[in-house]
C-alpha cells in the first residue's frame, strides 16, 4: 500500500474517508500535472476526507468536513483560482475551510495561502508532516 495513504490511517484513524480511485483515463493528464507523491495518492483515493464526530450531531456518527487531499478535478480548479488569485506558482491540493490554499512547491513544501495578495507561510516540509499537523488539528477540535 502506497505510505502516504498508510499514514494518513495511521494519523486519522476513523476518522478519514478514501473516495474511489482515480479513473485510468484522467491518469495522463494527472500523471503530467502532479507531483508522484499526489498521483500515486490519488490512483488509490481520488480524494481524501477529513470525518469529525460530535456528540450532538447524527448520534455522533463521523461526518465529513473537508477533504485532507482534494480529488483531482479540486486539485485542478483549486490550482486554477489560486493562479488568478495569488499570480504565483504552485499546486493546490487542499483548502483550510475558510478559503485559503495548501500548495505544494516544486520542493515539496507545503505553504498556507489565506488572502490575495499576501506570500503563503510554511505549513510543513513535506506531505507527511502536513498530514500529522492536519491530523492534531482535527483532533484538537473533536
Amino acid at each position: 500500500m502506497n505510505d502516504v495513504i498508510s499514514f494518513i490511517q495511521q494519523e486519522f484513524g476513523k476518522f478519514c474517508q478514501f473516495c474511489p480511485p482515480l479513473s485510468e483515463e484522467q491518469y495522463p493528464l494527472a500523471e503530467k500535472m502532479l507531483p508522484t507523491v499526489l498521483f500515486e495518492v490519488l490512483k488509490i483515493s481520488n480524494g481524501v476526507l477529513a470525518l469529525m464526530s460530535l456528540p450532538n450531531v447524527d448520534d455522533g456518527k463521523p461526518f465529513p468536513m473537508g477533504y485532507i487531499i482534494d480529488d483531482f478535478d479540486g486539485i485542478c480548479s483549486g490550482t486554477k483560482e489560486f493562479h488568478e488569485l495569488f499570480g504565483t506558482e504552485g499546486l493546490a491540493f487542499a483548502g483550510n475551510g475558510a478559503g485559503g490554499f495548501f500548495i505544494m512547491g516544486p520542493d515539496g513544501k507545503i505553504f498556507l495561502y489565506e488572502c490575495a495578495g499576501e506570500d503563503g507561510i510554511c505549513y510543513a516540509d513535506d506531505i507527511m508532516e502536513y498530514i500529522s499537523k492536519s491530523a492534531e488539528y482535527i483532533s484538537e477540535m473533536q
